[in-house]
């Protein structure tokens, strides 16, 4: 999308730039991300727990807290394909396989 397509309302340009994940911020405290004009997302670092709050069009605050389970999955494990590859030749080399 060039400059000349943008639309002509700051919101709706806003808004392209949350869905593109423009309008994110990574800190040593948390994550904050703006999902669109007038809606926040507060991820903070060390908990699942969350925050949403969202403006509504009467000028109401709409305030939700979010769980994200993603959270309480086990870290993935780094795998050494490399070692993983050069114990496998070894062992078959030796005769152990």
């Amino acid at each position: 999308m060039s400059i000349e397509n943008l639309p002509e309302e700051p919101e709706e340009i806003v808004d392209i730039a949350a869905k593109a994940g423009y309008l994110k911020v990574k800190t040593d405290i948390g994550d904050i991300k703006l999902n669109s004009h007038n809606s926040v997302e507060i991820q903070p670092k060390g908990t699942p727990f969350g925050a949403k709050v969202k403006v509504e069009n009467d000028g109401s605050v709409t305030p939700t807290l979010t769980f994200d389970t993603k959270k309480l999955r086990e870290p993935k494990k780094n795998i050494d394909t490399n070692k993983m590859l050069d114990d496998a030749i070894d062992d078959f080399w030796e005769g152990q396989v």
